[in-house]
């Protein structure tokens, strides 16, 4: 499922941003980009991720927000002394005069800010960092949750669907020897043979046909896996499951459609496959 969440890692004279982003993924695969000094930041992240998500490619990006008033100001003087230096070596071999004044020092300075405090260690401030995630989770999951309301909405109608189109195939097959029969009666008749619809021949064709077309198995199982479908649709995190109820619909209909002696079973079969083409879909991108 699709989501995004923010939130903020506060430390004394720091602020970072805390971005978490997700999008569909049968299992969880996460990702973490923050700054080099907190390298371990993915491996001490995932407990906190793994404990509110279960699918997901997931990417963690944290980032520095914008720098407290001490961060803001300070210069590298390290830095603006090595580069004045090595103008003045430059203005030697050069023999150029070399007389820096305040607006050199000023750009110098200026070039050479310090980006950034250096940030402490992360185990030190564990606690911020956590609280920052907690954040970004909580409006990642409130985002996904919403739109797990409505890929559930989608699935009950097509659930709904699906479930006339298995009482379809259902009425159309029950009727399938009755005509199979007078057909079999008529082309004897036209063919001259004038069998007794009680002789053995006969009955046992007729018997072939009902076994081959029967499918009250795999419409059972259809309604009992519809019924389980509906029921785990309120169950939270059952994304696997619905998985495996997907693959057995699409089982139990291929067998009705090897079976179909009727065309409008054959449609009901086609519409069938569809619906349960685009549940698999839609169960793709549930936890």
């Amino acid at each position: 499922m699709t989501g995004f969440g923010r939130g903020e890692i506060n430390l004394p004279d720091r602020r970072l941003s805390v971005e978490i982003a997700t999008v569909n993924q049968k299992n969880l695969q996460v990702s973490c980009y923050a700054p080099e000094e907190w390298s371990t930041l993915e491996t001490l992240s995932a407990p906190w991720i793994r404990a509110r998500l279960v699918r997901g490619k997931v990417t963690v990006r944290v980032t520095f927000a914008e720098a407290g008033l001490k961060a803001a100001t300070a210069w590298d003087e390290a830095a603006v002394l090595n580069a004045l230096a090595d103008l003045r070596a430059l203005a030697t071999r050069t023999g150029v005069p070399f007389e820096p004044d305040a607006r050199l020092l000023l750009q110098l300075a200026e070039g050479k800010r310090s980006t950034r405090a250096p940030l402490p260690g992360l185990e030190s401030c564990e606690a911020a960092v956590a609280l920052g995630f907690a954040a970004a989770l909580d409006q990642l999951v409130a985002m996904r949750e919403a739109e797990g309301r409505a890929l559930v909405a989608d699935l009950t109608e097509r659930l709904r669907r699906l479930a006339v189109l298995v009482s379809a195939m259902e009425a159309g097959e029950k009727e399938a020897p009755k005509r199979h029969r007078a057909a079999l009666m008529k082309r004897l008749q036209e063919a001259g043979l004038g069998l007794d619809p009680a002789d053995e021949r006969v009955l046992k064709e007729l018997a072939l046909f009902a076994d081959r077309c029967d499918i009250t198995e795999e419409v059972v199982r259809l309604k009992s896996h519809i019924l389980q479908f509906t029921n785990e649709l309120k169950v939270e995190k059952s994304g696997r499951k619905l998985d495996f109820l997907v693959q057995e619909l699409l089982r139990e209909v291929n067998t009705v459609g090897s079976k179909a002696a009727e065309i409008p079973t054959t449609q009901a079969v086609l519409e069938a496959k569809t619906e349960i083409e685009r549940i698999r879909e839609q169960v793709q991108n549930l936890e």
